[in-house]
């Protein structure tokens, strides 16, 4: 949606029609985003539409002995048995090794029939949000945990003028590769 001021002003200018018409086109949308918004404990997470496909609310979980406290169990998807992680431990490894609790759901990414090694289950809380949302810059992220500083690429802003900090899943998926090949 074209920003009414900036085209008021441009409508009372001089300006020639095919620029007027340009102001109003449909590319200037074109850099809108959707995505999925989670939560995982404090942290409102982005996840763009491409790579989250499916939200499970009923799920059994099996879990996985020697794995690392962020990671909660497996779970199987359509015959597909999928890792399933909390990302507010992943992110904040000061907290006490994760539980699912109840009510949470299952966040279902990267399950594309070429992608399908590269599932994952992300556990989250409160109700998931649809962002529709222009990219912005996340800014300075220094007070955050240094494994989300690696992945998160932006901001997306909710209806309600919350932030959801957009994650990067090519980034986020080789961080959890690297930390599992080293347990």
């Amino acid at each position: 949606m074209t920003d009414v001021k900036v085209l008021a002003e441009a409508e009372s200018s001089d300006l020639p029609v095919a620029v007027l018409s340009a102001l109003d086109s449909p590319m200037l949308e074109a850099s809108l985003e959707l995505a999925q918004g989670i939560f995982c404990g404090d942290l409102a997470l982005a996840f763009n539409f491409k790579w989250a496909r499916q939200i499970v609310d009923q799920f059994d979980i099996v879990p996985l002995p020697r794995a690392p406290g962020w990671v909660l169990g497996a779970v199987n998807v359509n015959g597909l048995i999928v890792p399933v992680v909390d990302l507010s431990s992943y992110f904040n490894s000061d907290l006490v090794p994760a539980q699912l609790l109840r009510g949470q759901r299952l966040l279902i990414g990267g399950i594309d029939a070429e992608d399908a090694e590269n599932a994952l289950a992300l556990a989250f809380s409160q109700a998931p949000t649809q962002l529709e949302y222009t990219p912005r810059p996340a800014g300075d992220l220094s007070r955050f945990p240094q494994r989300l500083q690696e992945v998160c690429t932006g901001i997306a802003t909710d209806a309600q003028a919350r932030v959801f900090y957009e994650i990067n899943t090519s980034q986020l998926m080789d961080a959890l590769s690297a930390e599992l090949s080293v347990v």
